[in-house]
């Protein structure tokens, strides 16, 4: 007969467990394999699961670390038992939500997350958020590629900018450029001399200087490559390529930089593809999405009183009615109906109900005291400035809600993030694009994403996220999506969500406890 020992190498084996209301159990569980235990409310099945089975495989693991290391770990009580044979390190997954922070989200927990901001900037493409061109940072050799694919033939001027101070004379100005060697710039859509800075008046803030005249054909390619590295070397590296006949620009960069907009973007980093780094975490939220500020549904729940009846309700108790008469009087004077329903008056006085005659150079009491209307909002941030008053905290209390952060619409993200997106299939997605979209729609859309077999790197983490994904439309949570807060699922979504977790982990020989 074999031993008990030997029997362990394939199975579980559990001889008389007492934990709880267990009753000397003896129980052999096969590895490898699903095991069910059921049974009615109160027979056992989480003191053997958890306490008995769980607690065991866990404390053993915690074992095998350092004194040192182990007291950073939750330690498991022994359970009553008298033997447990083969019993590998156990993972529990509980099927509760205990989750409460906003910023974990399913993204978050599965850590797909992290490896969206290692791929961003990776793959992403940058654009420029003013004139949605893309944003390319080009190289001498990639220039030179592109001027002869498009103007193969023609004759360009190689320029590059030199800024003009307000009030330079365009006398002393050409003089300079024609002794650093330039005799001719491009200005006003025309090519100037620097020996006739009489015939110009007044200079922009940006003059081209001319580098060199070339024509674009095979023999004159390696004087194009050289006047592109000198003209990015003057031009601290931007130039214009100009054509003529007809008259064409084309702007280049090799930087982070919009050359039609001269506007630079703030580089791609993994930071900046965080809402949980201050890099990418939009300012006004702070990366939660939401902002607590005043719920002008509270201050005006019913809407169709009129001004006289009372429409908003902080004006209508205590010294608050103070502004009460302060709304009517200054309302009588701008000639706005205080009877008639808040919801039935123009556009334009409700707006001035809300907002009063604020001014951003004004505050609300400097309103008040010209004898303007502060509005509803500058009552309200005149009450901000005097929370050190418990009193005045617990009646903002009431008036107060979360909403939708303005500045990011719920994304999170800076909108800096936003400048860059990946391109797939011809259309275009920012990270708050992929985090928004259902798991099984953004599964099979990474999937289509087309990465060089060079890149193994960048491939090594696509395949995390297909995976982690695919584990999550597997276990039936394909409708999800990673920006729904972890709080927000029940306890069966969470334990799934926890369960990709686990797997996406790879971990082998490795008992589940759900």
């Amino acid at each position: 007969m074999p031993s008990s020992v030997e029997h362990a190498r394939d199975r579980i084996i559990i001889r008389g467990a007492r934990q709880n209301n267990l009753k000397g159990i003896n129980l052999d569980l096969e590895l490898n394999k699903f095991h069910v235990i059921t049974g009615p409310s109160g027979s056992g099945k989480s003191s053997l699961a958890f306490d008995t089975i769980y607690a065991e495989g866990q404390r053993r693991y915690v074992e095998t670390f350092s004194p040192y290391t182990r007291q950073f770990l939750e330690r498991m009580d022994k359970p009553l038992v008298d033997e447990i044979l083969g019993i590998p390190p156990a993972i529990a997954i509980e099927q509760a939500n205990r989750v409460r922070t906003t910023r974990s989200t399913v993204g978050t927990m599965t850590e797909i997350n992290d490896y969206l901001k290692l791929l961003m900037p990776r793959l992403a493409r940058a654009f420029c958020p003013e004139c949605q061109r893309e944003i390319i940072r080009e190289t001498p050799i990639s220039i030179a590629a592109t001027v002869r694919e498009n103007l193969n033939s023609r004759a360009v001027l190689v320029t590059f900018g030199v800024p003009a101070p307000a009030g330079t004379d365009p006398n002393d100005f050409f003089s300079f450029l024609k002794q650093q060697g330039f005799l001719r710039v491009w200005l006003n859509k025309e090519t100037i001399r620097t020996d006739t800075a009489p015939l110009v008046k007044r200079l922009p803030g940006l003059v081209f200087a001319i580098q060199d005249r070339i024509t674009i054909d095979q023999p004159n390619h390696s004087r194009l490559v050289e006047a592109i590295e000198q003209a990015l070397n003057y031009g601290k590296g931007q130039l214009n390529i100009v054509t003529l006949n007809p008259v064409e620009e084309y702007r280049f960069s090799t930087g982070w930089h919009c050359p039609y907009c001269d506007l630079d973007i703030r580089p791609p980093s993994p930071g900046l593809f965080s809402f949980n780094n201050p890099l990418g975490a939009c300012p006004g939220c702070r990366g939660f999405g939401r902002t607590i500020g005043i719920d002008l549904n509270r201050a005006m729940p019913n809407r169709r009183l009129s001004i006289a009846d009372g429409v908003v309700r902080p004006f209508q108790t205590g010294q608050m009615r103070e502004c009460q008469q302060d709304l009517l009087s200054r309302a009588l004077d701008r000639q706005v109906d205080i009877h008639c329903p808040f919801e039935d008056l123009p556009k334009a006085d409700q707006e001035w109900v809300i907002n009063g005659d604020l001014r951003p150079d004004l505050s609300a009491e400097e309103v008040w005291q010209s004898g303007g209307w502060y509005g509803i909002r500058g009552f309200f941030d005149w009450m901000d400035s005097r929370t050190y008053k418990m009193h005045v905290r617990v009646f903002l209390s009431r008036y107060r809600a979360y909403t939708l952060c303005p500045q990011c619409q719920g994304s999170r993200f800076k909108p800096e993030t936003l400048n860059f997106r990946l391109v797939i299939g011809g259309q275009r997605f920012t990270l708050p694009d992929l985090q928004q979209m259902p798991v099984e729609k953004l599964a099979g859309l990474l999937a289509e994403l087309r990465i060089a077999e060079s890149d193994s790197a960048t491939e090594i983490v696509r395949s995390q996220i297909v995976s982690r994904l695919s584990y999550l439309v597997d276990v039936g949570l394909g409708y999800l999506a990673l920006d729904r807060p972890t709080r927000s699922l029940s306890g069966g979504e969470v334990q799934r969500v926890n369960l990709t977790t686990c797997l996406g982990a790879s971990l082998v020989n490795t008992l589940f406890v759900l």
